[in-house]
């Protein structure tokens, strides 16, 4: 080969990533009924309307939901959000369906009522950097919810970058201000949030990223369960390790605040299924 040829042939190209996030221009959402009904139906908007009933045939496929079961949302003004209905199966969803909400949850477009679980969404929105949230309730990740217990972290690095710790917020009944409460609480700082005894509900900077983390967290919740039929300890990685995983995690714009904490306290747990864990 030439150097002539070599110098042809080392080339590359950097294409940018994709930006799938929303982004609207502040102080300047639509009020009247007739400025609402334009932009509820406009391109855009009908896009991402589209990105949520999608989102909707891929929960059902996996069967996290069943029956009328899980919601979605989607922030797309300081004072507006789109929203699944009530009483709907997200496997079968159409643009038709989707409903826009303001920030107290009252109801601004659409032709079915709106999910009675929109306070917690919210909540959510109000109390952290979310675009937007997807609640589900994915077997595996469920089974750890009715058991009242999280996912060890450490153990893998994919949980700990792409969801990072999972919190767990204090039962009150579905749909009601007080569930909106306690999972608000926990929303600043932890993008997957497990209500005690209900689901697991998941916040990002657009649906799509939202539920990637709905898809990790139950894949996690499953290897942890089938790791349990080997019966033996499970490895844990060092704190030099872990605090690496953080640092990608914040480098990637995510919240996590666990690189403030005290060593002692860096990881979640020291043992799973009755072993304590092997450190690397």
């Amino acid at each position: 080969m030439t150097k002539q040829t070599e110098k042809d042939n080392n080339w590359c190209i950097n294409p940018p990533l994709p930006s799938l996030e929303y982004h609207w221009k502040k102080g300047a959402d639509p009020v009247t009924k007739e400025e609402i009904n334009s932009f509820f139906n406009n391109p855009e908007i009908i896009s991402i309307k589209k990105n949520i009933c999608e989102i909707g045939r891929r929960l059902w496929q996996k069967e996290y939901v069943d029956g009328n079961g899980g919601n979605i949302s989607v922030r797309v003004g300081d004072n507006l959000i789109l929203c699944t209905p009530t009483l709907i199966s997200k496997g079968f969803m159409d643009i038709s369906d989707i409903c826009l909400v303001d920030m107290e949850g009252r109801q601004k477009a659409g032709k079915r009522p709106s999910t009675s679980e929109i306070l917690t969404h919210l909540s959510i929105m109000q109390n952290s950097d979310a675009k937007s949230c997807v609640h589900a309730h994915p077997v595996h990740a469920n089974a750890f919810v009715i058991t009242n217990g999280t996912p060890p972290t450490g153990i893998m690095p994919e949980p700990d970058i792409f969801f990072g710790e999972v919190a767990m917020a204090d039962y009150a009944t579905p749909g009601t201000p007080e569930n909106a409460v306690n999972v608000g609480k926990v929303a600043k700082d932890h993008q997957c949030i497990f209500m005690q005894s209900h689901g697991v509900i998941v916040w990002g900077a657009h649906v799509e990223d939202a539920y990637w983390k709905l898809e990790n967290v139950d894949s996690y919740c499953k290897i942890l369960l089938l790791a349990t039929q080997l019966q033996t300890p499970i490895m844990q990685v060092s704190d030099t390790e872990m605090l690496d995983f953080i640092g990608i995690r914040q480098k990637l714009g995510m919240p996590d605040n666990r690189d403030q904490r005290h060593l002692s306290k860096l990881f979640n747990a020291k043992s799973f299924a009755g072993y304590q864990f092997i450190k690397r």
